[in-house]
């Protein structure tokens, strides 16, 4: 006995209506977790003059501090995404990111404000291994990368909306300084935006108790135990060849991307001394729209590759996105003049998404139901110590050590940002010989 249930239809249990509901309430959970984990972005320079740190701190509580235990986390919450009840776990995830984010509202130094940001990233850990095993077994695999393409997207409607949301706190602050809450007393503008943003997540909650854990299965139609560790690690070990590509050539892609989210506010306000709050309405916009816009286009485009016959979209449509966007992210800080900057800024940023609605959801069409949230919490540690972690450290790094001027900035992203695309789209090119040998991806 195999100790496999048959199935005669592994979707019988869902309408698409339903599975789409699903689809919008992980979507604004990640929108929810976006807002909570980019509201620091906008807050650099409050930051720095409340509690004097530097550049290469602020990068720490931007990329390092959440990283770190996001991606740690992101291995065993992977484990139990393939075990236990993924509802569940994204519920309890969010209550621990909401907490922490509050508590950064609450901070009088760095250190506290460090202790804040590596419990958002626990807590946020939770929501795409277990999200993506959701969408896995509500969504067969030729519908599956417009799913996977709207929940990515939606992360970068939340970074857009959290620009915009607190870009319009600041500048409604800046007309009235003194804000009292009960209980707390008096808080400053950057500690009050972090209290704001940890209260939506409780919405994402409530949301959540509507969703219903759905069977799992493969695409044999049966149900299989969870696969050991073990048993992960020599798959991924038996597949290198694919997966290598895109666990590293997609995380340098997003290093470069979060380099951009966490320093292009800062870049226009000591660049052409705009205020946060315009920089927020105008960049939030940008993110939500061309962010989310590129991402699901990436997505549509990597089914309709699909649908050709090609193996090859998680790969090609990531490689494609890196030659559109370069030349914009290299000439876009250089222009020199605000309302250029910002017309070359929208290619690079509709571009620079693509990738990650089909690169993931190539991800997840190697990945067996069995080991699922087990593959997809490995790439996390990857993709957080590079993309959250690497990118936006490695602006500030070269800001304070190379060029030693904090209003030279624009030079630190032209060059990094556009060096991490293109080490990016070189290792995903590295994958495309493979993919023919690749028994799995047909």
């Amino acid at each position: 006995m195999s100790g496999t249930v048959a199935t005669p239809n592994r979707f019988a249990f869902r309408s698409d209506l339903y599975a789409w509901f699903v689809v919008f309430v992980l979507c604004f959970g990640a929108c929810v977790s976006l807002l909570e984990r980019q509201v620091i972005n906008l807050l650099v320079e409050p930051l720095k003059a409340d509690l004097g740190i530097s550049d290469t701190q602020i990068s720490i509580l931007q990329g390092f501090a959440f990283a770190i235990f996001y991606g740690i986390f992101s291995i065993p919450l992977g484990r139990m995404a393939d075990t236990r009840n993924r509802v569940g776990i994204i519920i309890a995830g969010t209550i621990l990111f909401s907490i922490a984010t509050f508590v950064c509202g609450l901070a009088t130094g760095f250190l506290l404000l460090l202790i804040g940001r590596m419990f958002v990233g626990v807590g946020e850990a939770t929501l795409t291994p277990a999200g993506m095993s959701l969408l896995g077994d509500y969504f067969p695999p030729e519908k599956m990368g417009r799913a996977i393409g709207f929940f990515t997207g939606s992360t970068f409607a939340g970074s857009g909306l959290a620009f915009m949301l607190i870009g319009a706190l600041l500048g409604w602050l800046g007309e009235h300084p003194n804000f009292v809450l009960p209980v707390i007393g008096e808080v400053r503008d950057w500690q009050l935006a972090f209290i704001l943003a940890a209260l939506p997540g409780f919405l994402f909650v409530a949301l959540l108790l509507m969703v219903r854990e759905p069977p799992r299965s493969d695409a044999s139609g049966s149900v299989d135990p969870p696969a050991p560790v073990a048993a992960t690690v020599r798959y991924m070990l038996a597949n290198a060849a694919i997966l290598g590509p895109l666990f590293i050539g997609l995380p340098l892609i997003a290093a470069a991307n979060f380099a951009m989210n966490a320093w292009v506010p800062t870049f226009f306000i000591r660049t052409y001394g705009w205020q946060a709050s315009e920089i927020g309405a105008v960049f939030g916009l940008y993110v939500s729209i061309l962010g989310t816009g590129g991402v699901v286009t990436g997505g549509i485009l990597s089914d309709w590759i699909t649908g050709k016959g090609r193996k090859d979209a998680g790969l090609i449509v990531p490689l494609l996105a890196v030659l559109l966007s370069a030349p914009f992210v290299v000439s876009f800080p250089l222009a020199g003049d605000a309302t250029r900057s910002l017309q070359l800024l929208a290619p690079a940023m509709f571009f620079g998404a693509m990738p990650f609605g089909a690169g993931t959801a190539g991800i997840l069409g190697i990945a067996p139901n069995r080991m699922r949230g087990q593959i997809i919490a490995i790439y996390l540690l990857i993709a957080s110590l590079i993309g959250s972690g690497v990118g936006p450290w490695a602006i500030a790094l070269y800001t304070d050590n190379v060029l030693g001027d904090p209003l030279l900035i624009r030079y630190s992203i032209a060059t990094m940002a556009t060096a991490l695309f293109l080490v990016g789209g070189l290792v995903i090119a590295s994958g495309l010989r493979a993919v023919n040998r690749t028994k799995i991806l047909a």
